[in-house]
């Protein structure tokens, strides 16, 4: 399991007082930054594409106090896989999340099946029951 720790800025804060979700995809991707720079060593070429997150907000999240985005990956295909996400603050569970990658080859605009190496790492971070 991936863990990323981020602080929550003044300018992610909405007028009522707690984080926007507009700002909750953008620390979803975060979460996962290890797994974007393991396809990706150049990140001006990436080969994974994201196709489909799905996010429940479960609960608000305040300016002042850190949280904690836990990523681990649920279910490995051929080109493609899933990745379950909680954002946690105070140790409350705020936002649960699923965010599904694509392994992408953009020369022929077609997704790629993922290599032996990082499907051996993916493997590693398989939550327990996938």
């Amino acid at each position: 399991m991936f863990k990323k720790v981020i602080t929550p800025r003044v300018s992610e804060t909405n007028i009522t007082g707690h984080i926007g979700h507009t700002e909750i995809p953008v620390w979803l991707e975060e979460g996962y930054e290890e797994i974007i720079r393991l396809f990706s060593r150049n990140l001006a070429e990436p080969s994974l594409i994201t196709v489909n997150m799905n996010i429940d907000f479960l609960h608000e999240i305040f300016f002042g106090k850190d949280v904690e985005i836990l990523t681990g990956v649920k279910k490995i295909g051929t080109s493609s896989f899933i990745l379950h996400q909680e954002i946690y603050q105070d140790s409350k569970l705020c936002v649960r999340a699923s965010t599904t990658l694509v392994h992408f080859n953009y020369s022929i605009h077609k997704p790629d099946p993922i290599p032996k190496t990082f499907l051996d790492i993916l493997k590693e971070h398989m939550l327990s029951g996938s």
